[in-house]
């Protein structure tokens, strides 16, 4: 990198935080400021980055470039004051192209579900293939809880984020496109703008994976432990059987990328098959929790209807005599708002629907409309649905159905996992 010190504005995120160990591993100097401690900030204390938890203009006076992420807001002081200065001021987004530039081979995994894991497979796949690839990934890996790889200059493997358009930075060697769905409307406004965008990003690639091509999926079911068991096949003959440690049917759309993908850049089906089957997944994608009080509980990102009601099928798919409690944590006001209807229809009919208060992100309030009323409108249909804005009542509802032995399915993309992982769940 040509410029030496880098600030991050919201340096906690799961991105950013990435990003940021990258180019300290570059020799750059590298600190920032959040606003609260997480998992990315515990990585960054880790590698001995500096994290401003208050206002530090020294800071911001002696960094080349301000890194700033989607969740910063023009009205925040700290992006404030670096305009003040002329400070050369890039987004997330375009660091990330930056960076990747400096790699021989791009691989993005695009599309509005399934990216986070898809990366993640590759990335385990060219590893146990004797690779050493460079990972940056939009979740943390269960193996290590890290949510990047420091590897060699060949393969840069990335997660490409369409929101803001940040995914136009990138010029991969090979992209991967698992699907597009109505998302991010608060700032595409309409699905043809995204249609637009995701159609750029294609010709901005040399090879681009939009679809299964030959490959079939056949015989998925799951094992005593609920996880996924099915085969791979092409032009009528068997690829490969595999049984992974996950346990959402969506993985067997995930394995087919990954395994496109990777055969692309010359990896052997024995490799592929070892990969993919000695992958345990993303943090919080249909995570297994372990709890004193419940028998049985999962974590899981999703936080669009799709995502949602693929979880919810998964759940009551593996434990199909019990009760399904699902606890969900709506991100961002206009989500709600823009996908109303299809929140309606994935939760009218769990049986015990809770809510837990909005995770608002870079959004107030007026941008859209909040848990509590999607719960009170939701209340006219399913009478079992509650809202809860404090933690401490939400567990104390939830010791209520204890008795029940329920499933329980926490679902969000908001603070709700860190939670669960400081208090009564642990992984």
């Amino acid at each position: 990198m040509n410029m030496k010190s880098f600030y991050f504005l919201g340096i906690g995120g799961v991105s950013m935080s990435a990003l940021a160990v990258m180019l300290k591993n570059f020799g750059c100097f590298v600190q920032g400021s959040d606003e609260t401690k997480g998992r990315g900030t515990d990585i960054l204390d880790e590698y001995k980055i500096k994290v401003d938890y208050s206002f530090n203009p020294k800071a911001i006076e002696n960094a080349d470039v301000i890194v700033f992420s989607s969740a910063i807001k023009d009205s925040d002081e700290r992006f404030i004051y670096a305009k003040k200065l002329n400070k050369k001021i890039i987004s997330r987004g375009e660091l990330l192209g930056q960076i990747s530039s400096h790699f021989e081979k791009v691989i993005a995994i695009s599309g509005s579900h399934g990216k986070t894991t898809t990366t993640a497979m590759i990335a385990n796949i060219l590893l146990v293939a004797g690779k050493n690839p460079t990972l940056h990934l939009g979740g943390y890996k269960c193996d290590d809880g890290k949510n990047f790889i420091l590897g060699d200059k060949e393969y840069f493997i990335t997660e490409a984020c369409e929101y803001h358009d940040n995914f136009l930075f990138l010029r991969p060697y090979l992209s991967i496109i698992t699907n597009i769905e109505k998302e991010h409307l608060d700032y595409f406004k309409t699905f043809s703008n995204e249609i637009k965008s995701f159609e750029q990003f294609k010709k901005n690639s040399q090879i681009v994976i939009d679809n299964f091509e030959n490959i079939l999926i056949k015989d998925i079911k799951h094992n005593e432990k609920g996880e996924l068991l099915f085969s791979m096949w092409e032009n009528n003959k068997k690829i490969f059987d595999l049984n992974l440690h996950l346990y959402e049917e969506i993985n067997a759309q995930n394995c087919v990328y990954a395994y496109l993908a990777t055969k692309k850049l010359g990896i052997s089906d024995s490799y592929i098959k070892l990969g993919l089957e000695s992958f345990y997944g993303v943090c919080t994608r249909f995570e297994k929790k372990s709890s004193p009080y419940f028998n049985t509980v999962f974590c899981d990102y999703a936080h669009h209807p799709t995502e949602i009601e693929k979880a919810i099928s998964t759940a009551l798919k593996i434990f199909k005599d019990r009760p399904l409690v699902t606890i969900f944590q709506p991100h961002t006001f206009s989500r709600t708002k823009f996908l109303y209807n299809e929140f309606i229809s994935v939760f009218k009919d769990v049986e015990y629907p809770l809510f837990y208060k909005t995770y608002s992100a870079r959004e107030c309030q007026s941008d859209g409309m909040s848990s509590a009323e999607f719960c009170e409108n939701l209340n006219k249909i399913n009478q079992n649905s509650r809202y809860f804005d404090d933690y401490s009542s939400l567990f104390n509802y939830l010791l209520t159905l204890k008795d029940l032995n329920p499933v329980l399915l926490f679902l969000g993309a908001g603070n709700l996992p860190d939670l669960l992982h400081k208090k009564h769940f642990t992984t």
